[in-house]
C-alpha cells in the first residue's frame, strides 16, 4: 500500500522545512558570511519565510490558489539547480551534488502531492454543493 500525504503531513513538512533552513541560513548570516555565500543565505531565509507561509496557509491555500504553492516549489527547485551551477563553475562539484539531487527530488514529490491535494480540494466543494 502506498503512503499518500495529506494535507496535514504537507503542513508539517513545509513548517519543519522552513525553520530548519532558516535556521542553518541565520547561522551563516550571523557567522560572519559575506558575499555571494551571505547573499545565497539571504535568499534561503526568503525561501524559509516562504515555506513557513506555505504550511500555516496550506489548507486554504490548495482551494483558493494552489498555483501559489506551487510557485513556490518551482522557484525553490530553480534556486537549488543555480546552487549547483555555481558550485559547478567554482569547481567544487562534490560539495552541493548531493544536497541538489536529495532537494529536487523532494521538491518533485511535493509539487506532485500539492498538485494532487489541490485537485481534490477543488473536487470535494462541488461534490458537497450537488449532494445539497
Amino acid at each position: 500500500m502506498a503512503m499518500r500525504e495529506t494535507v496535514r503531513s504537507l503542513r508539517i513538512y513545509f513548517i519543519l522545512s522552513g525553520l530548519l533552513s532558516g535556521g542553518m541560513n541565520l547561522t551563516s548570516l550571523l557567522q560572519g558570511a559575506s558575499g555571494a555565500v551571505a547573499a545565497f543565505a539571504l535568499v534561503g531565509v526568503g525561501f524559509a519565510v516562504a515555506y513557513l507561509y506555505v504550511g500555516i496557509a496550506l489548507p486554504q491555500l490548495l482551494t483558493k490558489a494552489p498555483a501559489r504553492v506551487t510557485n513556490v516549489l518551482i522557484a525553490g527547485a530553480v534556486f537549488l539547480a543555480l546552487l549547483f551551477l555555481l558550485d559547478l563553475l567554482s569547481g567544487m562539484t562534490g560539495r552541493t551534488l548531493p544536497m541538489v539531487l536529495v532537494g529536487l527530488l523532494i521538491t518533485w514529490y511535493l509539487f506532485v502531492n500539492v498538485r494532487r491535494l489541490a485537485a481534490e480540494s477543488q473536487r470535494a466543494p462541488a461534490s458537497t454543493a450537488a449532494g445539497a
